[in-house]
């Protein structure tokens, strides 16, 4: 028996309990006390109100501050953005042709209309040989051109000497 517990002795009776209450009851009234009034004095006068506190709206300089970040930061990006991919050595090669497009209207004493348009670029770059043909051509155009623009200032004149007029 050395390592047996003696039995122990029997619990005694709980108190009785009270019954349960409603968690969300209301509390019990009171009755309520008169409100107690400082003594007004004749001669005493009450302070006035304090005035509300500034709002954060009513400084402008938040508003301007901000207005300025975000006009650096939208340049910023706008640069980064036009800049994308470019190096010093590409911005130099942008040079694109210069057109020049030249249109006249000539016209013949038998009220017929004739325009004639000259279109040419002027290319920095050395021509290649199909350029070169083209650039040819171009100079034969322009000297039909004048040609004709002569051809029709004679015929302007012979209409005049007739009494004609155009």
């Amino acid at each position: 028996m050395d390592g047996e517990e003696p039995p122990r002795p029997p619990r005694p009776p709980s108190p009785p309990t009270r019954p349960t209450e409603r968690l969300d009851a209301p509390p019990p009234r009171q009755p309520r006390a008169a409100p107690a009034q400082a003594p007004v004095y004749a001669g005493e006068r009450v302070p006035p109100a304090l005035p509300p506190e500034d709002r954060w709206w009513g400084n402008p300089w938040a508003a301007i501050i901000a207005a300025l970040l975000a006009l650096v930061v939208g340049g910023i990006v706008g640069y980064a953005i036009g800049h994308k991919g470019e190096t010093a050595s590409e911005k130099s090669g942008h040079e694109s042709p210069v057109t020049h497009t030249v249109t006249t209207t000539t016209t013949v004493p038998k009220i017929v209309t004739q325009t004639n348009t000259v279109t040419s670029n002027t290319v920095t770059q050395t021509p290649s040989p199909a350029n070169q043909a083209n650039e040819e051509r171009r100079t034969e155009a322009e000297t039909n051109l004048r040609n004709t623009e002569r051809e029709n200032q004679e015929l302007k004149k012979q209409l005049e000497e007739a009494g004609a007029h155009p």
